[in-house]
């Protein structure tokens, strides 16, 4: 399949479903390869055979994006597979709204591990790779809940407000290797 992305190879995560499938189906219309990673096998599945439908390759990785692992082996896929990482989208996460009094210890861990220590370590082990290529393109799913704060939302706003700031400091640190952020 012809596209702008040909011959290009993205890795997302959370890719099994909503904004993580969305992207897959619309980078596959542009011709770009995947490296898909979630924790349901089924729906990896059925993305990697639309792919191929389209003509394009496509491979996952099943695990927990939470899980220093799970990047690490994506990454390693990436690279065995392609050769190389043109586009990683950091999409996994989870959402939990309530109001502080309400929220507990574990709801932020999980959230702020979800959201943020996942982008973290996805984006840590792919750009080693980016910067030898001396391009890429990193990006965060982030909310308006990382550049406003919303009432009942105040930890989920602290999970994505720490996402904008590690972007904001990474396309600083990284535009110089040809990378955006």
């Amino acid at each position: 399949m012809a596209g702008r992305l040909q011959n290009r190879v993205a890795v997302i995560t959370g890719a099994s479903a909503g904004i993580g499938r969305a992207c897959a189906r619309a980078l596959m219309r542009e011709g770009a390869n995947l490296v898909l990673t979630a924790r349901r096998q089924d729906r990896l599945e059925q993305l990697a055979a639309e792919a191929k439908q389209l003509g394009l390759r496509a491979l996952f990785v099943i695990g927990d994006a939470r899980e220093e692992d799970t990047a690490r082996r994506t990454v390693e896929q990436a690279v065995q597979s392609f050769g190389r990482i043109d586009i990683l989208i950091n999409n996994a996460g989870v959402g939990n709204y309530k109001n502080l009094v309400d929220s507990s210890a574990n709801d932020y861990d999980e959230m702020m591990d979800s959201n943020m220590r996942s982008t973290f370590l996805f984006t840590r082990h792919a750009v080693p790779v980016m910067i030898k290529q001396h391009a890429g393109l990193v990006l965060m799913i982030s909310s308006m809940a990382g550049v406003y704060g919303f009432a009942g939302e105040a930890a989920y706003c602290a999970t994505k407000f720490a996402q904008v700031g590690f972007a904001q400091g990474l396309d600083k640190e990284l535009r110089p290797h040809g990378i955006k952020v």
